[in-house]
């Protein structure tokens, strides 16, 4: 049987590596002296619950008994709540006829249960064998003992899932590309600071809305391929054009389908959605031209200039030199860059992180 400090170690280690939560939640049962145990985060699918191995077996079952669990509906435990067992949600007689607990739990060896809320939406459950008889009083004491070990894993464990979603929108944001995290919902929980929003694509009660009906119908095809992790090659997976009522170049939608967030039950994220204004000039990284080419400083910001679209020209006159000198520099930086035309150096320079 395991401890409790051990099985709140192994809880931590699982929020963070989802591998892990069918030993974790083997040991959790153990020390709560039950015989299996699940973790739920929101209603119950297969997406978001991990299962003890006593339990794994029943899974599928679960999921396709034709008469529902009825604890769905009228469990929801709290967070100013400790364990809680049948008896406080059902009476005895509720529970002697109801199907899911005489058809389902029965004959599967399981007869009562105990669940309490780590999070808002995350709920953790005990099982035992029906010859035991409910949870007492006694029994309710040693689970509450765990809880707050639980609790507390549990906001670090979600505070580490959303720290990694803040830091690679954050990176995307430094490289030019405005992102976005959505829920299985489809619903968007974080972004970046330059999500054009406004034209052609706006966030509304926390949902995406294309501009241009068309547009909307391909999205939610598109969204909802993602939120289920199709792969890219998948129909409605494939990258998507918004079209803008400005008149200006299109956005390109694409996006990064992550069920490890999911399956680690400390966020409801399922998919990072990638957004590319096709209409937003380059930001070359001029440092790097420098560093990489030996480019002078003047030199670097003519180049930047030119791979942002500026024609010579324009780009001369953002520097405050002639275009003749600038005709001149251009020399120099395509014999540094080995490019031979102002298109092949544009190309580069998007190239360079």
């Amino acid at each position: 049987m395991s401890s409790v400090p051990c099985a709140i170690e192994r809880f931590s280690d699982a929020a963070i590596c989802p591998d892990l939560w069918e030993e974790a939640l083997d040991d959790l049962a153990g020390a709560a002296q039950s015989a299996g145990a699940t973790l739920v985060l929101q209603r119950t699918t297969p997406q978001s619950i991990a299962v003890s191995a006593s339990v794994r077996p029943f899974v599928d079952d679960y999921m396709n008994f034709p008469i529902g669990d009825p604890r769905e509906a009228r469990v929801q435990p709290r967070l100013d709540q400790g364990f809680l067992t049948d008896a406080d949600h059902f009476t005895r007689e509720e529970i002697a006829r109801d199907p899911y607990y005489q058809e389902f739990l029965r004959p599967r060896g399981f007869g009562w249960n105990a669940a309490a809320a780590l999070s808002e939406s995350l709920v953790i459950s005990v099982k035992r064998g029906a010859p035991r008889g409910p949870y007492d009083s006694v029994d309710l004491a040693a689970l509450n003992a765990m809880l707050p070990g639980l609790r507390a894993v549990s906001r670090i464990a979600t505070f580490a899932w959303y720290s990694r979603f803040h830091g690679q929108l954050d990176a995307f944001a430094r490289i030019g590309r405005a992102a976005l995290v959505l829920d299985r919902r489809e619903r968007v929980l974080a972004g970046n600071s330059i999500v054009p929003f406004g034209d052609g694509l706006d966030l509304i009660s926390g949902r995406l809305r294309a501009a241009h009906a068309d547009d909307q119908r391909r999205l939610q095809v598109f969204l909802g391929a993602l939120a289920t992790g199709g792969a890219s090659d998948e129909a409605g997976h494939a990258p998507i054009l918004i079209k803008r009522p400005s008149g200006a170049r299109p956005l390109l939608v694409d996006g990064i389908a992550s069920r490890e967030a999911l399956r680690g039950l400390h966020s409801d994220a399922v998919a990072m959605l990638l957004i590319t204004d096709l209409q937003r000039p380059v930001a070359a990284n001029t440092d790097a031209l420098v560093r990489h080419f030996d480019l002078t400083p003047t030199e670097a910001r003519l180049a930047a200039a030119i791979g942002g679209g500026a024609s010579l020209r324009e780009a001369a006159g953002r520097l405050g030199i002639s275009e003749a000198h600038a005709r001149q520099r251009l020399k120099a930086i395509f014999h540094k860059t080995g490019t031979r035309r102002q298109s092949e150096l544009a190309l580069l320079i998007t190239r360079i992180p």
